[in-house]
Formats: C-alpha cells, structure tokens, sequence
C-alpha cells in the first residue's frame, strides 16, 4: 500500500489529546496528513538547514575575531584593576 509516496506506512493508532490534535491541525498545510505533518514538523535536518540558511551571509571569521578582541581589552582592563 502506498499513501503520499510511503511505502511502508505503518497503520498503527496513537492517542493524542484533543489540544494535540487541534496544533496539528493547524500547522496542517493544503494536501497534507497528519503524517506528514508530524514528518515535517519533526525533521531536524530541515531545522538545521533552514536555522544555516539565515546566516549565509555572515562573516563567521570577522565575528570571532571582534569577539576576541572585544574580550582581550576586557581581560586587559579587568587585569589593570587588579594591579591597582
């Protein structure tokens, strides 16, 4: 049997509460189960790539470099007030 392109849909029965079941339905979209809103909703791949995408155009390298030196000159002022 294949149901939205899965061959191996289990037909097992799960017991959600009502409050469960109303925020499925309502992250359905157009055409979807509610299998392939669990699938969508629980795909960690698709959080990483989409959490990545935000920040293709950041420069990781000027960032670590401003963090580093932001934190040098407060090591250098915390040890100047020790010294006092």
């Amino acid at each position: 049997m294949t149901v939205n392109g899965d061959v191996n849909m289990a037909t097992d029965h799960i017991r959600i509460s009502e409050d469960a079941k109303e925020r499925l339905e309502s992250r359905k979209r157009e055409g979807e189960s509610f299998t392939d809103v669990i699938m969508r909703l629980t795909d960690r791949d698709a959080d990483v790539r989409r959490f990545i995408g935000k920040y293709d155009d950041v420069d990781l390298e000027a960032g670590v470099e401003n963090v580093t030196e932001r934190l040098d000159r407060e090591f250098r002022a915390e040890r100047e007030d020790v010294r006092r």
